[in-house]
């Protein structure tokens, strides 16, 4: 079962590459970003649900209260990643900061594109 979560700024790499099919998930909020990744075959969508938002919220909070606020597309992709125990595929090094606050996130950095 593949375990990745491709964020945004991968899907847009992926879809430059010309990759046509992948293996793993994204969310309806990065469809939203950047439509053209529902071209890629084998790309299965997440919709958040209640428990997403609930655990997105917690990790708002906490980053307020560190002073370190993140983006909220990015706190759901996070707590999407965190609550189904996929793996987050990003080049946003601000990720980093919801794993200091949520050390559960498992976080992992695309210097390259996945084939």
């Amino acid at each position: 079962m593949e375990t990745t979560l491709y964020d945004t700024n991968v899907l847009i790499k992926l879809v430059r590459e010309g990759v046509g099919r992948v293996s793993g998930f994204t969310t309806t909020l990065n469809l939203i970003e950047f439509p053209k990744a529902a071209d890629l075959k084998g790309l299965r969508v997440i919709v958040p649900g209640t428990k997403d938002y609930d655990e997105a919220y917690g990790i708002s909070v906490k980053l307020m209260k560190a002073g370190t606020p993140v983006p909220a597309t990015d706190i759901v992709q996070a707590a999407i990643a965190i609550n189904r125990n996929l793996t987050l595929r990003t080049d946003d090094r601000h990720f980093e900061q919801v794993l200091v606050v949520r050390p559960k996130l498992r976080l992992q950095f695309a210097e390259s594109v996945p084939r």
